[in-house]
């Protein structure tokens, strides 16, 4: 039997252009119909629902007509699958031949495995970051080369090796969901707009006694993070506010160190940088740019977190 019979695809598109139609076509040649693929565009303004009916014409769209957010519209796109596993998958990644196969088989090989992540590649085949530890206190504090040195296996983001390994959290560009878990752990949490929503939801699974698996042998080539550099401070914006919320919902208790620690950071890098940026006339253009989204971020501590700040398009009630 085709692997690909036991998925449904979940793509989240949002100004998508030509990536979008490039994501359904690798889909299809992985063996997928394109009624399994299922769209959720959030108020995209482009053409890219043009380009996507072009390239496969038979998948299905869901139009929130605003930015609903990530978590929002990968739960409306699972509340229309039907298979044993769905796939959230990337509108801006293509998926590699053998991934539904691979995907399926660790699935039956581990009966307690809820999310399989796999490999993300860039276009010249180097690795990208798959896999995440936890967000913990220690770690807003000592440097990622550091942590990286002191505990590589859960700070390692690019396992090098072909063995599947147990994780904590995923990267969630290539991220293959057990529907039977769903229904033990729940949905997404919806109050995640963009960033973190997957890592959160790999704490629920573990907290039910789910596994969480990266599989090196389901590969996709990944662009990685285009919205996010489109809109670079508006999405650390983002970024920061899923990470307080982050701690708001695991770890309750140590919610206003978490805070003290983030805004401590965001003051220490705006004012460093900042201090730099004044004095240092030889800077790039690129630390010139760094400086002044680290301002932007603390500026946004500085006026109370507005809820209204952040990624662009957000549906009325966001």
């Amino acid at each position: 039997m085709n692997a690909a019979q036991s998925f449904t695809v979940v793509v989240v598109n949002y100004n998508g252009g030509e990536m979008m139609a490039d994501c359904a076509r690798s889909l299809m040649e992985c063996g997928l119909d394109p009624a399994r693929i299922v769209v959720i565009d959030n108020g995209s303004r482009d053409d890219s629902l043009v380009r996507l009916e072009q390239a496969a014409p038979g998948c299905r769209v869901i139009r929130m007509g605003c930015n609903a957010g990530f978590a929002r519209a990968v739960n409306r796109g699972l509340a229309e699958t039907e298979t044993e596993f769905a796939l959230l998958f990337n509108n801006d990644a293509r998926l590699e031949s053998g991934a539904f196969a691979a995907l399926a088989a660790h699935f039956d090989r581990h009966p307690r495995a809820a999310f399989v992540g796999g490999r993300l590649l860039h276009e010249d085949g180097r690795l990208q970051n798959a896999i995440a530890p936890f967000p913990r206190l220690h770690a807003e504090i000592i440097p990622k080369s550091i942590l990286r040195r002191l505990d590589p296996v859960r700070h390692q983001g690019r396992p090098r090796g072909e063995t599947p390994l147990e994780v904590e959290s995923l990267i969630g560009a290539l991220f293959a969901v057990r529907m039977e878990a769903v229904r033990d752990i729940g949905p997404l949490d919806d109050d995640f707009f963009f960033f973190l929503e997957e890592t959160e939801w790999c704490h629920r699974a573990h907290a039910r006694a789910w596994q969480v698996w990266h599989l090196p042998g389901a590969r996709a080539v990944h662009a990685q993070g285009g919205t996010a550099k489109r809109y670079n401070a508006l999405a650390r914006i983002e970024y920061q506010r899923s990470k307080l919320l982050y701690y708001a919902k695991t770890a309750p208790g140590i919610y206003p160190l978490a805070f003290s620690l983030l805004l401590l950071k965001a003051a220490t890098n705006a004012l460093s940088n900042g201090l730099l940026l004044m004095l240092g006339g030889a800077l790039s253009a690129r630390q010139r740019a760094r400086a002044r989204v680290y301002g932007q971020v603390f500026g946004w501590y500085l006026a109370g977190r507005p809820a209204d700040v952040g990624l662009p398009d957000k549906c009325p009630e966001r």
